[in-house]
């Protein structure tokens, strides 16, 4: 009994003393071109976002060698970005797949105090971005580093494109959420990286028909659900079989910024099981076809922004770094913030 409490208070000290300051950004598998595309006008994508489970089994219950499955399931997919949560420890990460997606998440997160869950894959080159932890938590969240993994990619077409990567406060005072949700809105507004949009998506922790998810909707542009005019679905039920257990807790949301006549969007579920022993989580994924169509003049006059390999309206910076096993030379990344680090390989 004493050894548990001792063990306890080492844990609450030593989640207090989790650092509230931005992190770079690691990058594995580091891709050198973007996927072709068929038109200068359309920028199509498709993105699942997946609360992976990734606690220790002996605190789930959850079956072994899930973690595999979840990666096979995701080539199967081969989605263009794929943004996982709840990704805590070493053996979570293998739910990444290898090869065909350059893949991110925040430096610097050497214990489990320091962890936030947050891994983004891109099929797209990855160009810069950023870990912001949320300055307010509630137990039992403030023993690990939640917040927002912003990841920069440059598409097809030389434009670019912001990837946020979101996980809210798990129960405790909707203050805390609301905390959240302001802080998380205030770092996709002031980024200025000459993107076209901001896709946001991740496990928000409250349903659509919550004052928290209004005010995001309002300030960000409507959710994928939302665009596709059709009904929300569940996406986390905790594995519970009762009647009317499960929420729609996960979310994206496509914040335009550039003139585009259309957004539209198909989001389906993922990771759904004929039986509750076979699932890979205590959520469900979301898939979501995205399209986003500027007029043809805008289209013709945002590409000469791009021929120069930069981003547009944003002074390029010098930067080299290494992402897994290929050494790129300096070269202008075109981002205000210092965001990849140099880094031989995900620790």
């Amino acid at each position: 009994m004493f050894l548990m409490a001792a063990s306890l208070g080492l844990v609450i000290t030593s989640g207090g003393c989790a650092s509230h300051r931005p992190s770079p950004l690691l990058v594995e598998h580091q891709l050198e071109s973007a996927p072709s595309t068929e038109s200068d006008q359309d920028l199509n994508l498709t993105l699942v976002t997946f609360n992976i489970w990734g606690l220790p089994g002996w605190m789930t219950g959850a079956p072994s060698g899930r973690y595999p499955r979840i990666a096979r399931e995701l080539e199967r997919l081969s989605p263009d970005i794929i943004l996982l949560q709840e990704a805590w420890t070493a053996r979570a990460l293998r739910a990444a797949p290898n090869g065909r997606w350059a893949v991110a998440r925040a430096a610097g997160q050497h214990t489990i105090f320091q962890r936030n869950g947050l891994v983004t894959l891109s099929r797209f080159p990855i160009i810069g971005g950023q870990f912001y932890p949320f300055s307010r938590a509630a137990f039992p969240d403030r023993l690990v580093s939640k917040g927002v993994l912003k990841v920069s990619v440059r598409v097809a077409s030389g434009q670019v494109l912001n990837i946020w990567n979101v996980h809210l406060q798990d129960g405790g005072a909707e203050a805390i959420r609301l905390s959240q949700v302001r802080e998380l809105l205030a770092r996709v507004q002031a980024a200025e990286d000459g993107q076209i949009a901001d896709v946001v998506g991740g496990d928000f922790n409250f349903t659509p028909e919550s004052r928290l998810y209004r005010e995001l909707s309002k300030a960000l542009g409507h959710s994928a659900q939302e665009m596709s005019g059709k009904s929300a679905f569940v996406t986390w039920d905790g594995l519970s079989a009762k009647p009317g257990a499960g929420e729609t807790l996960d979310h994206i949301f496509v914040r335009r910024r550039a003139a585009f006549q259309t957004a539209r969007a198909s989001p389906h579920i993922a990771f759904s099981a004929a039986q509750r022993t076979e699932r890979l989580s205590d959520h469900f994924g979301i898939e979501a076809d995205l399209t986003l169509s500027a007029a043809p003049s805008v289209a013709a006059a945002i590409k000469p922004g791009f021929d120069d390999g930069g981003v547009a309206r944003v002074p390029p910076e010098e930067r080299t770094y290494v992402a897994g096993t290929t050494r790129f030379g300096s070269a202008p990344t075109g981002m205000k913030d210092k965001l990849i680090t140099p880094a031989v390989s995900l620790p």
